[in-house]
């Protein structure tokens, strides 16, 4: 079963040592560009395509320079592995080679992006540096990357573009202990994936969570099944009727224009006919016209 994997994470200019094999920004940027090093987990790297923005090491230069400037919540300099950059991935649940060989998949896919792109710029706004595609896995996926302002107090706050982390933060602030906050990032987080869910998978066929998690039956299971491939069957009845609509009109249109071409084509005929004839004419009379001018007298002739 098709379900949807989006996923974000808050990076700093240095991996947190609280975190064991913790990445910086700058890593993620370069594996995300797929330079040499840093994709050892794809045997051949192909360069990404950019969808919207900037490259992503020009949106960590971006965050890095902003760091530079920013204070913590003490008025101190923003420690090196404070969290100045938030990178994003969605994964579309086709393989690229049924996308390839199936131009229904093709198209869903096309569509999946862009509102992928939409969704992204509504929620980030001036935020959302890059959206990228990659083409060298087996199934489709886009990274994003977003950088948070950096605030008249010279805050960088994550959680401008991190919904989790806002949402601690003010259970924290209401007085709640590290619970209360934790409760209210993954109530946050689970919003967050409705919404994802909501304006962009959902709207190409794609389930919020598979089988596994939503603890179904089997024949639940089955029936799902069951419903996903009429459903199926019934976007590629429809796909084959609009190609056809398209093909009919297509034709429809090509025959007018035949018809109307061709009865300016007779009218060409006709005319080059009429101005061939014309010019038949004419060289007559000219001819006509210079027998006439050799019979007559010249002024001053005649017998002396």
């Amino acid at each position: 079963m098709e379900s949807q994997f989006p996923h974000i994470e808050g990076y700093g200019r240095r991996p947190s040592k609280r975190k064991k094999d913790g990445r910086s920004m700058r890593g993620i940027a370069y594996e995300a560009e797929r330079r040499p090093n840093h994709c050892k987990h794809v045997s051949e790297p192909k360069s990404p395509k950019i969808l919207y923005g900037c490259q992503p090491s020009e949106a960590v230069r971006i965050a890095a320079e902003r760091a530079k400037q920013a204070v913590d919540a003490k008025g101190k300099r923003l420690k090196i592995d404070g969290l100045v950059f938030l990178g994003g991935v969605a994964s579309y649940p086709v393989k690229w080679t049924k996308i390839r060989a199936d131009k229904a998949e093709a198209e869903r896919l096309r569509k999946w992006l862009r509102y992928l792109i939409v969704h992204l710029k509504e929620q980030y706004a001036g935020s959302l540096h890059y959206v990228l595609l990659h083409t060298d896995e087996p199934f489709p996926h886009c990274h994003w990357g977003c950088v948070p302002a950096l605030d008249p107090d010279r805050r960088m706050r994550i959680s401008t573009v991190h919904p989790g982390r806002a949402a601690y933060e003010r259970a924290r602030a209401a007085g709640g202990d590290n619970a209360a906050g934790l409760q209210a990032y993954s109530r946050a987080m689970k919003a967050w994936q409705d919404a994802f869910h909501v304006g962009v998978y959902a709207k190409v066929g794609i389930e919020r969570v598979g089988p596994r998690r939503q603890r179904l039956t089997r024949s639940e299971y089955k029936a799902r099944e069951e419903a996903e491939a009429a459903l199926a069957k019934t976007l590629a009845t429809e796909h084959e009727l609009k190609a056809k609509w398209r093909e009919e009109i297509r034709a429809q249109i090509m025959g007018e224009f035949s018809d109307e071409l061709a009865h300016w084509k007779q009218r060409c005929i006709e005319q080059d006919s009429q101005l061939t004839a014309i010019g038949k004419e004419m060289a007559y009379l000219r001819s006509r016209l210079a027998e006439f001018e050799s019979q007559i007298e010249p002024p001053g002739g005649g017998m002396p």
